[in-house]
């Protein structure tokens, strides 16, 4: 009983613990000039989320503290290259580091962010996202990504069928062309960009849609037909039925 009574007393002494992860380090991402202050602002909401289970983090401020300002951003520079972010990140002390890069590219923010093991630079996680400029859901949906990226799992997916009245119209998904319709792809959950047009039709306007993890949502955009005298005289595209593609 005595000895119980003891080791009860040191688990409580002892305080809470931490889990098995240990302390976060959460980078500043990897950002052209003009989007260094955004890419911080980021990974600080990524940071304060990570920390909401208890976790010791220490987010981009606190990691330029203890590195310096030249050290940290030697660090930043590492993006999404595990090995890279333990290696640079070892005089931080942490069990675990996140980092990751952002760009933009046409109206959409692309994200990238890794989950290291800052000892051995195993890859323990990765999740890219696209994320609409105007909707200013950056760091909210940055900050939604900790859970998953932090547990290890696998990045959701979702699925888009773009299908339009009269088939073989040419779809293009934010910003690169992706076949013609009927089209179906596998993309990461978020904002997609989908632009749809057709030899003879008027072009449709760009839209916007929101595709949820582990969903199929289908766009149906209209093409109204431009009137004969106004045509051009290349033929329209063939049909190429279904295109399945999986984006990785």
């Amino acid at each position: 009983m005595r000895a119980l009574l003891c080791l009860l007393a040191a688990i409580a002494a002892a305080g809470p613990a931490r889990g098995a992860e240990g302390r976060l380090a959460v980078v500043s991402l990897d950002a052209p000039a003009d989007l260094a202050f955004t890419g911080k602002s980021a990974a600080e909401a990524f940071a304060r989320a990570a920390a909401k289970g208890g976790r010791e983090v220490l987010g981009p401020a606190e990691v330029e503290a203890k590195l310096g300002r030249a050290a940290a951003q030697a660090l930043a520079r590492c993006a999404d290259d595990a090995r890279c972010l333990a290696a640079n990140g070892a005089a931080l002390g942490v069990d675990r580091i996140v980092g990751g890069w952002l760009r933009k590219r046409g109206e959409a923010y692309r994200v990238a962010l890794v989950h290291a093991d800052a000892r051995s630079g195993e890859r323990l996680g990765a999740v890219e996202r696209e994320i609409p400029v105007a909707s200013r859901r950056l760091q909210r949906d940055v900050a939604a990504a900790a859970p998953a990226l932090l547990a290890g799992g696998a990045d959701a997916s979702g699925v888009l069928e773009v299908v339009t009245d009269v088939p073989g119209a040419t779809v293009t998904l934010d910003d690169v062309e992706a076949g013609t319709t009927p089209l179906t792809r596998t993309v990461r959950p978020g904002r997609h960009k989908v632009h749809v047009s057709g030899a003879g039709f008027q072009d449709a306007t760009p839209a916007w849609v929101e595709v949820p993890a582990n969903a199929i949502v289908q766009h149906r955009p209209r093409l109204y037909q431009v009137p004969a005298r106004d045509r051009s005289n290349r033929p329209p595209p063939a049909a190429t039925g279904t295109t399945v593609d999986v984006v990785r």
